[in-house]
């Protein structure tokens, strides 16, 4: 496994590199295993259908919490983190150039020599979420195993901030598994040279794929179902008939508390403790768009736009 160092001289153009091949945050998606992302998405990105990603607060929070989630790695590990590997590079298989991760940081283990034999990645993560060792995102494996494949480093971790239960810090190591990199590697090669370079779109892996594929019905247009999907179609439809039977019930059973509860907005247990509310809504201000129309017809038309038809789905 061997690598060369892009050292991009600005932010936009590192961003202009990743352009050129998959990154490590790409793996998973290529996987099926980041419920944020999938492959579509990625493929219309790639191929400059959609624009990239926009940054929001939590990607900022982010960016800005990975010194700290170093920070905190090192004190926990006694691990030497090497001060040059902070920043924009890529480290790109000098075979396949579309292979390029950018690692957060690169370390050595506590009183291990500065060699390359000994190095090792670390990925800095942040969330909102539980993160359960035992039960670890496939997600982040994926860009792990990934880094390290393309590095050929033998050993990594990854490290988080999450926020949830409180304010909390974890880590996990892993060994480089070389028959998981072999299937990643296959993975992204097909979605990189079939469906990137060859214009190929992936399969959709959820109805918004689809939507995004079809947006509008082709009317009049008729699909017959074939054995599979009328096994799918009758779980469906015992499976909204137990729902609707549930909201029914729930709905009566809300009913008897609501006039049990009077004028009252809490109900409490013989102990005190709070059992339900019913409370009064806050009174706001709604526009009367009838009201203007029977006024202002000529007014009302002046604000009237044309919205895009979209696709209703529904089980007969």
């Amino acid at each position: 496994m061997a690598y060369r160092v892009i050292k991009p001289a600005t932010h936009e153009e590192w961003l202009d590199e990743r352009k050129k091949g998959i990154g490590s945050s790409e793996a998973g998606t290529i996987m099926g295993v980041n419920k944020f992302d999938t492959p579509y998405s990625l493929w219309r990105r790639k191929t400059g259908v959609d624009g990239p990603i926009p940054s929001n607060e939590a990607m900022e929070l982010g960016h800005h919490m990975e010194p700290a989630v170093v920070t905190m790695f090192a004190a926990r590990t006694g691990a030497q983190v090497r001060k040059d590997s902070a920043g924009d590079w890529i480290a790109a298989d000098t075979k396949h150039d579309y292979l390029r991760v950018s690692p957060d940081r690169l370390y050595y283990e506590d009183g291990a020599k500065h060699t390359k034999k000994n190095l090792r990645i670390l990925e800095c993560k942040t969330t909102s979420v539980a993160v359960d060792p035992e039960d670890f995102p496939v997600y982040w494996y994926c860009q792990l195993q990934y880094q390290m494949g393309v590095m050929g480093v033998k050993k990594g971790a990854v490290a988080w901030i999450s926020s949830y239960p409180r304010l909390n810090f974890g880590y996990k190591e892993f060994d480089f598994n070389p028959e998981f990199y072999k299937a990643l590697v296959e993975a992204i090669e097909h979605f990189w040279l079939i469906n990137v370079c060859g214009g190929i779109a992936p399969d959709d892996l959820n109805s918004e794929d689809t939507l995004l594929k079809h947006p509008t019905a082709t009317i009049g247009e008729t699909v017959e179902a074939d054995a599979e999907l009328i096994d799918v179609y009758n779980n469906l439809k015992t499976i909204s008939n137990e729902i609707s039977a549930l909201e029914n019930s729930k709905s009566y059973l809300e009913d008897r508390i609501k006039i049990y509860m009077g004028d009252a907005e809490t109900l409490v247990s013989p102990t005190g403790t709070v059992m339900a509310q019913w409370k009064n809504t806050k009174v706001s201000q709604k526009f009367n768009a009838k009201a203007f129309l029977e006024d202002d017809p000529a007014g009302y038309a002046k604000y009237l736009e044309t919205t895009k038809p979209t696709r209703r789905f529904s089980v007969k």
